[in-house]
């Protein structure tokens, strides 16, 4: 019976030291990768910190009594960025609140500081500007991005790499591209103003790799931004795009006063004002009057993965003032088990009913044509919504009833897509 004992109580004691031992390994671990942050502490310049998810399973020592288990102890659930040289790490209650993706931005001094977010998603950039800053500025070694277990502070780094593109011709030519790896800012500008109290204003421009959702949050010491892809958080996503503007104006009139790149926003800014009252989340290719390549146009669709990608027009004939009508272009395509003519077909049968012009039906394109048409990989149309070389359809779409009823077709069409196309 005493040698039990003494056996017992010797388990005990091997099972207790083993313990703090790996208790001291664990505590230095996680100070030799821990770099802190504050307000008031300059940043070391590059720092670039990787924190793995770490979870130690320490098997327990088997004693006569007692049946062996695994104990897990969670050290590290989710990454943690902590700037160089401060005493304050990332609020466990935010840390919560936040996704795998976010940015975290230290706080610059100052008394009432203010930030405003900016989505400038057709470019795919994030603009924050930081008010009521006093004394230093932020650089981007203030700037932090965690991506899942990576984590990246200062000057986004990059790979280049070469692909070669066999041309028409046969011959290859090289593309440069370039790799930001789990790095999802790739590029970071700064600039700031001061104003005649001394007080600070800053820029901070962030070019993502792709567009996104921000929610903001903060505490004593940072700003917080989580960043989500629009299909995490929008159940149903439109791109509507009003064809040509600024120094683009498309379409023009026999008597050079009138251009279609104002009657396709007309028409767009009528449908937001419909589209503003339903659950849906809108991007607007534009809603001024600006110049925007083709690109970033199906980019932004293919980029949000929208549900249906819209574009509106206008049409003109230089060879007859007679032809007249609404049509819709398509590709016979399918995307998202959606065949694409058959969106066409809702959207021409919905304008046809509010709009006094005449249906033209369906237009298909064969060729790559319509770049922003055959180069989506998500269901798109054009609305061709009349012909500015026919007198009558001029005068109509230049009317304000007749761009409310175009828009109130298309409004209709994208109410019924919805409906039968995803339900």
């Amino acid at each position: 019976m005493e040698k039990a004992l003494l056996k017992r109580a010797a388990f005990q004691s091997v099972a207790l030291m083993l313990g703090v031992i790996m208790l001291s390994f664990v505590i230095n671990q996680y100070n030799s990768v821990a770099i802190s942050a504050s307000g008031n502490v300059d940043i070391l310049p590059d720092t670039q910190t990787e924190v793995q998810n770490v979870i130690q399973k320490v098997p327990a020592i088997s004693k006569p009594d007692d049946v062996g288990e695994e104990v897990a102890i969670d050290i590290l659930d989710r990454p943690r960025l902590i700037f160089a040289g401060a005493d304050t790490d990332i609020s466990k209650d935010i840390l919560e609140l936040l996704g795998e993706k976010y940015l975290v931005v230290r706080k610059p001094q100052g008394g009432a500081l203010q930030i405003q977010l900016e989505d400038l998603y057709l470019t795919k950039n994030l603009k924050l500007t930081i008010s009521g800053i006093m004394g230093k500025i932020l650089d981007n070694n203030c700037i932090g991005r965690v991506n899942k277990e990576d984590v990246f502070i200062g000057e986004p780094k990059y790979i280049e790499k070469e692909t070669a593109i066999q041309e028409e011709n046969g011959l290859f030519s090289t593309i440069l591209s370039r790799d930001y790896g789990n790095d999802f800012v790739q590029d970071i500008q700064i600039t700031s103003q001061t104003d005649d109290l001394g007080n600070s204003i800053l820029e901070v421009m962030l070019l993502l790799d792709h567009v996104y959702v921000h929610n903001i949050y903060e505490d004593e010491h940072y700003f917080y931004i989580d960043i989500k892809s629009p299909k995490e958080v929008y159940d149903k996503i439109l791109v509507i795009d009003a064809g040509h503007g600024g120094k683009d104006p498309g379409a023009v009139s026999r008597d050079e006063l009138t251009y279609e790149k104002n009657i396709n926003l007309g028409i767009l800014l009528e449908l937001k004002e419909l589209l503003d009252k339903e659950n849906i989340k809108v991007y607007y290719t534009r809603i001024m009057d600006d110049k925007i390549f083709l690109t970033p146009r199906v980019a932004l669709a293919n980029d949000v993965d929208c549900d249906f990608f819209i574009s509106i027009h206008n049409n003109s004939n230089g060879h007859s003032k007679k032809i007249n009508g609404t049509e819709i272009l398509y590709y016979d395509h399918e995307h998202k088990s959606i065949a694409v003519k058959n969106m066409a077909k809702i959207f021409i049968e919905e304008i046809s009913k509010t709009s006094s012009l005449r249906n033209n039906g369906l237009v298909q394109m064969r060729n790559d044509d319509v770049l922003i048409l055959n180069h989506a990989k998500v269901p798109a149309i054009i609305v061709e919504a009349g012909y500015m070389s026919n007198i009558n359809d001029l005068e109509y779409l230049n009317s304000t009833s007749g761009q409310e009823a175009i828009a109130e077709g298309i409004y209709k069409g994208i109410l019924r897509a919805y409906e039968e196309l995803m339900p």
